[in-house]
């Protein structure tokens, strides 16, 4: 195919979170928590810290099989077969293979061979530019498995993550295994390939009712999983939450009780990633034992929605609030509880991952474009108002409709500071780009073609691959770009495609297997099968005050819903108020809703801060900012009101509204 080569900069846009976790996510902030520890010297203070130079980086599209249209049965002529989709999956132990969930399309029926060809199904890609002995750089791993292979399974292979023996993949919900062939072996065939579908909720004995498992992550140490559960309301005054759990894998070859009756992988010893303690409410505020009229501001537990491991395993990796309105990621120790921020822009992040000595982090982020610093851009606010569920500001600023909006971001241990935040690795401007398209929009550095998550770090630590998307021409041109996007020029109009970022000047890493960590999260609940899902606690309901730390004082009021479940109005007054003897705060604001994630949530906000910044955010009045928080899954976004910040003289309004 042919090739085109780009060397200039990307333009401003790209990408949404998964729908229903992002919304909760920008609301789930913090409880007891944890360490950013790992297999480098303890991190300098980012304020001495010198920000690293853009380093060379090279990227490319990976080679897939031809594209055919969904649904046309007989379209393909492929002896291979051909995809209407494909998605990016983590690197192989010998880092020249990736994995990739393919789409497949247009098969014949059978009998013709070429029918096991069609529907999800877990790929592998040679990114080295050599190939399987059919001399294609892509192998199917899942095509032609006997039904008897994958009793149970639920046939998703997406986002695949290959644990480090090369015979074993957790794909969605399940678990590939070729064993005793690495997958990349010629004798690794559908006859002895097998998918093991993974369940959790089940007692040690492997009996139990058994469910499945969304949105799985390994641990580096390979025995260990985390992952999310969505929590539905159950009565009044509930709402939608999530919580994040972390377990043990354990193979169960002959399970006497609940489903499948199959071979499987259960999860035990679990523990849920969230605190008995009622004083901890999750949001980084805590009352203070010594003067239950005072809060204090105490950094752990930043777990939100669960996203991924540290690479030395030591921590996990989560969402919180440490500035108003402001959703970033943290590493949380697994063991001590302590959080560190790691990144830190106004623009939303959803997900990130860490590199394998856990040094650096990949971000899938919109801060190239002014999108979130109408709410989130004014510093020196402290995350008071976020103990409700503030993320419904956001729901605007990741996604137009169903249009992706992020690209990926490098960022190092120290996270942003100063001039420094980070360096978008599609760029194009310090190495080569090139795809296999050559059309209008097609190069690696388009506003059209955004990141997807996840992506993957090769073990080494020199390669990253991530998936992309391209936006809909619905989605594009005025009023929310200068240009309409053309149709994609990608093969047969594929809007998918994988792409692999060379960081060229970094030497290899040679780093040894990470130790099994304890089944033990000392900061967390332990979970037995059938326990009940938890409460998240709040803070009662009351005045209180918050000291700067530099300056000042926050005067907090908090109201409960009927129930006394949830908080329904959060309204603070600050007088002078600082964190860092720089920036001083003054003003109110409140946030009101119903008392659930899922109500309408409407800002009045009269902010102004001096000193070395200067600004405002303010809200129209008397009706103030109303959004629902289910508007990105609505594909739609029409607030009424307005909300502004002016950040030295720089005005930041709203997106546009559309629906």
């Amino acid at each position: 195919m042919p090739t085109r080569t780009t060397r200039h900069p990307i333009t401003k846009h790209y990408r949404l979170a998964t729908a229903l976790f992002a919304v909760l996510a920008l609301w789930l902030g913090a409880m007891p928590g944890a360490s950013a520890d790992s297999r480098a010297p303890a991190p300098r203070p980012p304020s001495v810290s010198p920000a690293p130079k853009p380093e060379p980086i090279a990227v490319r599209e990976l080679p897939v099989p031809p594209t055919a249209p969904p649904g046309d049965a007989g379209a393909c002529t492929s002896a291979t077969g051909c995809v209407s989709a494909v998605t990016a999956g983590g690197f192989l132990p010998d880092g020249r293979t990736v994995t990739a969930s393919f789409t497949y399309a247009g098969a014949p029926t059978a009998p013709d061979p070429r029918s096991m060809y069609r529907g999800n199904q877990l790929a592998l890609i040679r990114t080295d530019g050599s190939t399987f002995p059919d001399g294609k750089p892509w192998k199917c791993v899942t095509c032609g498995v006997p039904a008897a292979n994958q009793a149970g399974a639920s046939g998703d292979f997406r986002y695949g993550q290959p644990f480090r023996d090369g015979r074993r993949v957790l794909a969605g919900t399940g678990v590939v295994d070729c064993s005793p062939y690495r997958l990349t072996d010629p004798r690794c065939t559908p006859a002895v390939t097998r998918v093991y579908p993974v369940r959790w909720n089940v007692t040690p004995d492997g009996s139990g009712p058994g469910g499945a498992v969304m949105g799985l992550k390994v641990h580096p140490d390979n025995v260990h999983v985390g992952w999310n559960k969505v929590i539905r309301p159950t009565a009044p005054g509930d709402g939608f939450d999530e919580i994040a759990y972390f377990g043990r894998l354990r193979f169960n070859p002959h399970p006497t009780s609940g489903t499948p009756l199959a071979p499987r992988y259960d999860i035990v010893k679990v523990t849920g990633l969230y605190s008995a303690d009622p004083a901890l409410n999750g949001h980084f505020f805590r009352v203070d034992p010594r003067d239950p009229t005072r809060l204090r501001y105490d950094q752990q537990g930043a777990v939100g929605e669960f996203k991924n491991f540290t690479g030395d395993g030591r921590s996990l990796i989560g969402i919180g609030n440490a500035r108003s309105v402001n959703l970033d990621h943290f590493a949380t120790s697994l063991t001590a509880g302590k959080s560190r921020r790691l990144d830190a822009d106004p623009g939303y992040s959803d997900p990130a991952t860490s590199s394998p000595d856990g040094t650096w982090t990949v971000a899938m982020d919109v801060r190239y474009r002014d999108r979130f610093h109408f709410m989130a851009g004014l510093p020196g606010v402290p995350p008071l108002v976020d103990m409700l569920p503030t993320g419904a500001a956001a729901s605007a600023g990741y996604n137009i409709r169903m249009r992706r909006l992020f690209q990926p971001f490098l960022i190092d241990r120290y996270g942003d500071r100063g001039n420094y935040h980070g360096q978008q690795i599609n760029a194009c401007t310090t190495g080569p780009c090139s795809t296999l398209a050559t059309g209008p929009g097609s190069t690696a550095d388009s506003p059209f073609w955004a990141a997807r998550a996840d992506s993957y770090w090769s073990p080494d630590g020199t390669q990253v691959v991530y998936g992309q998307t391209y936006s809909s021409p619905a989605d594009c041109g005025p009023p929310f770009d200068l240009a309409a996007c053309p149709p994609s020029s990608e093969p047969g109009g594929r809007t998918s495609r994988l792409m692999l970022a060379h960081l060229t000047s970094r030497e290899a890493l040679r780093l040894p297997p990470v130790r099994p960590v304890s089944d033990s999260v000392p900061w967390g609940t332990p979970y037995h099968p059938g326990d009940p899902d938890p409460k998240r606690p709040h803070l009662p309901a009351g005045r209180y005050t918050l000291d700067g730390t530099s300056a000042g004082r926050a005067t907090v009021d908090l109201v409960e819903n009927a129930q006394s479940t949830g908080l329904t109005r959060i309204s603070v007054s600050y007088k002078n108020y600082s964190d860092d003897g720089k920036t001083f705060l003054n003003g109110t604001e409140s946030v009101e809703n119903a008392g659930a994630p899922s109500s309408p949530v409407t800002f009045h906000t009269r902010l102004r801060i001096s000193g070395e910044h200067t600004g405002t955010r303010t809200t129209s009045e008397p009706a103030g900012y109303t959004i629902s928080p289910l508007s990105s899954l609505q594909g739609s976004y029409q607030p009424v009101g307005t909300m502004t910040t002016v950040l030295d003289g720089r005005v930041h309004a709203q997106p546009v509204s559309y629906s």
